[in-house]
């Protein structure tokens, strides 16, 4: 990636992750020195919500052995002992230890990180909350946790061992590639617990996720991933539909930031054959892959793609942009991936978007380039609308290796789910399989209207992906870094004549 496309799309993410914070609280709190943490996290001001305790607070010390307690712990102890890879992860570990990044400085050992998986892997959802001279500040405590985590295996010892984020091969899972996508499962088996919801009500004190416009409070949900998916109290005020009968006009899947769109080309044949693509930083990603074994994937050639992504605190169900009867739909298995640096605190937005956060002098942020969504988890809708065939992706990232299809409206919006009896008998192929024949009998060939919802996401950050025809002759009228509500304008169809018989 180069420096300048790099920066720009840092700062893109910036501007939805920035500090409100006033410039003497800032400079108070550049670095979290360990033992002011542990004063501001464990606080017995009554204003504030109940907090967990210290993270890592029971960490082991240097030199102890560990004995992993949970599944995915055992796994990658079991992965790394079988393949060699202590010398890969034990530089990795030394390297971010080295660097001053509150939490994971504290982990210096391969010993001492299985325990850090240990406690990640059932580690509740919060926002830590603290009052500093009279300000309530808070924590982006649920984007660090997955931040952290990924930052490891950012680095050139653990990348090595990845399947590659590039086209064709980044399909051939590698051990640790597939224990990543396990990791995430797991961590999402516990969130749809009772246990996950314990901290629920600290959300009230981060302002990004506006509790106020869901439909019920924080404590009311039953489970993180409940609230997770939380839904509005009234969409259709709160998110109208832009020109609802106007079928020219196309309105966005999510709630996101705009990334960009790009120009499918066309099949090239002889002398030097290549299939239709974007082309990302000079690499061209095929929209075959993309759309993956779809029979509907030649009729994008010559189209759009567009790309948005959504943060941690934004709604995170999926709504479709344009009315249409479904063609297609499926959950496509893949990596689960997330980009992370190490950035330095820059200037400060005084009227950023998230109020009161504190992001220290030394903070890790992700980025979110375009191309890994060919090789990520992820859902694919595929509808034939008044302006041609139309194709939508929920993209899992990172944490999101989830994407939940839901019927119809007319039917209850209910989600397209595996029972635990039927996981029980299936391994992870098997599960998939039989998920994508219960999807395809539940939605192929209904209809859904414009701005209806039709898949939701669990935890973490995630994206969308839009795919166009040609013939939809689009106008693209989003612009790159802003953030917009769903069901807003996203771009208009130049196409001849509108098709009737969809």
């Amino acid at each position: 990636m180069s420096s300048n496309s790099r920066n720009s799309s840092i700062s893109a993410r910036r501007r939805v992750a920035s500090a409100v914070d006033l410039m003497r609280v800032l400079k108070r709190a550049n670095s979290f020195v360990k033992p002011k943490l542990k004063a501001l996290a464990s606080s017995k001001t009554k204003s504030l919500p109940l907090q967990a305790p210290i993270f890592l607070g029971n960490i082991p010390k240097k030199g102890v052995s560990y004995n992993p307690k949970q599944p995915a712990t055992k796994k990658i102890k079991k992965i790394i002992e079988k393949n060699y890879y202590q010398g890969n992860f034990e530089s990795a570990i030394k390297r971010v230890s080295s660097q001053n990044i509150p939490e994971l400085q504290e982990i210096q050992t391969l010993q001492q990180y299985y325990y850090y998986v240990d406690e990640l892997v059932t580690w509740i959802p919060e926002i830590r909350v603290w009052d500093w001279n009279g300000d309530i500040l808070h924590e982006r405590t649920c984007y660090l946790r997955i931040t952290q985590f990924y930052y490891y295996f950012n680095q050139k010892e653990l990348e090595a061992l990845q399947s590659p984020i590039a086209p064709v091969e980044g399909a051939k899972l590698s051990p640790i590639s597939k224990w990543l996508r396990g990791f995430a499962i797991e961590w999402g088996d516990f969130l749809d617990t009772k246990d996950s919801a314990k901290y629920l009500e600290s959300f009230k004190y981060a302002p990004e996720y506006a509790w106020q416009d869901y439909e019920k409070e924080p404590k009311e949900y039953d489970s993180f991933n409940s609230f997770f998916a939380r839904t509005f109290k009234d969409i259709n005020a709160q998110r109208p539909v832009a020109q609802a009968d106007n079928d020219r006009v196309i309105v966005f899947p999510a709630e996101s930031t705009f990334v960009g769109q790009w120009a499918i080309s066309t099949d090239v044949g002889e002398p030097l054959p290549a299939p239709p693509s974007i082309v990302v930083k000079h690499i061209e990603w095929p929209i075959e892959e993309l759309l993956q074994d779809t029979k509907y994937k030649k009729d994008f050639e010559g189209g759009t793609f567009c790309h948005s992504f959504l943060n941690t605190y934004d709604y995170h169900r999926q709504h479709t942009a344009v009315a249409g009867k479904v063609l297609e739909a499926k959950f496509i298995p893949g990596q689960v991936y997330l980009e992370v640096n190490l950035e330095e605190q820059g200037e400060i937005e005084e009227n950023g978007d998230v109020a009161n956060a504190v992001i220290p002098q030394r903070f890790l942020d992700a980025d979110d380039p375009t191309g890994y969504q060919f090789v990520q988890c992820r859902g694919l809708i595929v509808l034939e609308t008044a302006i041609g065939k139309v194709a939508i992706l929920p993209m899992g990232m990172g944490q999101v290796s989830s994407v939940v299809f839901v019927e119809p409206e007319a039917e209850g919006h209910k989600p397209i789910v595996l029972s635990e009896k039927e996981k029980k008998q299936l391994n992870y192929n098997q599960q998939v399989k039989r998920l994508n024949e219960k999807i395809q009998e539940k939605l192929v060939g209904k209809h859904f209207s414009k701005g209806e919802m039709f898949s939701y996401f669990q935890f973490g950050g995630s994206d969308c992906v839009v795919v166009f025809e040609r013939k939809a002759n689009v106008n693209v009228n989003a612009k790159v870094g802003v953030h917009y509500k769903l069901r807003t304008q996203y771009a208009v169809s130049n196409i001849d004549e509108l098709i009737s018989n969809y």
